[in-house]
């Protein structure tokens, strides 16, 4: 039953508005729902992500939401271009773009609460 489900990330935030603009305006999600403290991105498959204010919000150390592309080197520039910033990590070469053959291609950016969110080749 779970299995036909709609799946739903949730992690938190410090600022609904920051995030909004962030994700909504920077990144193009659209909004499903929003309310005073919390707000609902909707994906193309179904599957939503509910970022909720939390007043002691402490940024997850670790990969909150990964978005899927067909070409994330495309993904990147289109991203660069609309002022997100990609980490720099010792894996990451010059675009910021992991290539491993243990891995699909990808990269990773915080939001502005710090959350680390990833965009990568993800296979179907």
């Amino acid at each position: 039953m779970l299995k036909d489900n709609v799946a739903t990330a949730c992690f938190s935030t410090d600022s609904i508005a920051k995030t909004k603009e962030f994700y909504v305006d920077t990144l193009g999600i659209p909004l499903f729902m929003e309310q005073e403290d919390t707000v609902v991105l909707q994906f193309a498959d179904g599957t939503r992500a509910l970022i909720y204010l939390k007043e002691d919000h402490v940024p997850a150390a670790h990969t909150v939401l990964v978005l899927s592309g067909k070409d994330v080197a495309a993904e990147v520039a289109d991203l660069k271009a609309k002022g997100v910033t990609f980490a720099d990590l010792p894996y990451t070469d010059e675009d910021g773009i992991a290539r491993d053959e243990n891995m699909p291609p990808t990269a990773w950016f915080q939001d502005p609460a710090g959350n680390w969110i990833a965009v990568g080749e993800m296979p179907a």
